[in-house]
């Protein structure tokens, strides 16, 4: 016996009818949690243009009579982004200072890779500036890069023969 193959019929031209949309006006329908969340997510967008999630830098000064100190630091930081520390270091006194020694916490600086001092430290982390002529300021940068989380807390001690200037700051990576 020989079998017959059935050979499909060709779709029809006519158009498919579908399904009306019911009647009246749309409805958005929320629960409470939704409600409150949306507009969290639609003000996340609008803090970030504002700046409040970037990083940010601060300063903070320290004096006494015959030494003056600013400090420049990041505030807040990214993870593995590049930041600078500018200190400054200025002779207020009426006569030059033989020798400045500049001293950053070594806690602090562990917390971050890439650590680079200008000018270059003798001992580690402490720069000592010789000869600084009255009212003269002297500058110096430590690049950091940042390498664990959280607030880290810091103290920068500058130091003559016989006086000491100590200024506290912190960073949050």
């Amino acid at each position: 016996m020989r079998e017959r193959s059935v050979v499909p019929e060709p779709p029809s031209a006519e158009p498919i009818a579908a399904p009306r949309a019911p009647p009246g006006a749309p409805r958005l329908v929320l629960t409470r949690k939704q409600w409150v969340g949306l507009p969290l997510l639609a003000l996340i967008p609008v803090l970030a243009l504002a700046g409040v999630f970037g990083e940010r830098k601060a300063s903070v000064s320290a004096t006494t009579r015959s030494l003056g100190v600013t400090v420049t630091y990041p505030a807040r930081l990214r993870y593995r982004q590049t930041a600078h520390l500018e200190i400054a270091v200025t002779n207020r006194a009426a006569r030059a200072l033989d020798s400045v020694h500049v001293s950053l916490d070594t806690a602090y600086l562990a917390a971050f890779v890439g650590v680079h001092v200008q000018p270059a430290p003798a001992v580690p982390y402490i720069v000592s500036l010789a000869h600084v002529a009255p009212s003269e300021t002297r500058r110096g940068e430590v690049e950091v890069s940042g390498d664990r989380y959280w607030r880290r807390s810091a103290t920068l001690d500058v130091a003559t023969e016989d006086e000491r200037a100590t200024v506290r700051f912190s960073s949050l990576v």
